[in-house]
């Protein structure tokens, strides 16, 4: 009889929690030239602050050794300091620009997949509709991908040409506003300022 009632009970729980409303929800692709200005928008915010910090600190160690130099240009040790300072820095700045190309290259095979984008108050939800692999029968589904506000770090860069959301300073989703109507923009746009507060950017 207590089994029943559990039973009974977690079947009415059910049918009094209705799943949310979604605000808005978009089907979208992403093209290979909008993930590389995507991740460039991300690195400009997250990783240029890091590299100009660097840039800063081997400079001024770099500047100390040339200044040695000119007082003692037969100074070996001078020369192989400066020079190791000054290649830290150019290091530093490749480093970002190669691995921007070559995540870049590894998502051209992707530009071709269709994904569905629906926000809710508090979350967001990421399915793929359609992908490169959809024609081997043995690849298993694409399970949707939830992201809560409350427990993930999550932040949005807006620009002219797109809605960047960034997950934990790792992941990427790239919303581009040539297939968002004027309506819809100022829809995404409203809600996500709001329930993001200081962690959305506009940058123009």
């Amino acid at each position: 009889m207590e089994e029943n009632e559990n039973i009974v009970g977690e079947a009415v729980e059910e049918i009094s929690a209705p799943e949310k409303e979604p605000i808005i929800t978009l089907e979208y692709d992403v093209k290979n030239e909008e993930e590389d200005r995507a991740f460039l928008l991300f690195q400009k915010k997250y990783v240029y602050p890091h590299n100009i910090k660097v840039t800063v600190a081997f400079g001024i160690v770099a500047a100390v050794f040339i200044a040695s130099i000119i007082r003692n240009p037969d100074g070996y040790l001078n020369y192989v300091l400066g020079f190791i300072c000054l290649f830290m820095i150019a290091l530093t700045w490749y480093n970002t620009f190669r691995i921007r190309k070559y995540l870049v290259k590894a998502l051209k095979v992707l530009e071709d997949d269709k994904y569905r984008f629906t926000l809710y108050d508090g979350s967001f939800v990421i399915e793929t509709l359609e992908t490169s692999a959809d024609e081997d029968e043995d690849a298993p589904p694409i399970e949707p991908n939830t992201v809560l506000f409350e427990e993930t770090q999550v932040s949005v860069i807006e620009n002219d040409e797109m809605f960047v959301i960034i997950v934990k300073k790792e992941s990427i989703y790239v919303l581009a506003k040539r297939l968002i109507s004027d309506e819809q923009q100022a829809l995404l746009r409203d809600n996500l300022s709001k329930q993001l507060s200081d962690n959305y950017f506009v940058q123009q």
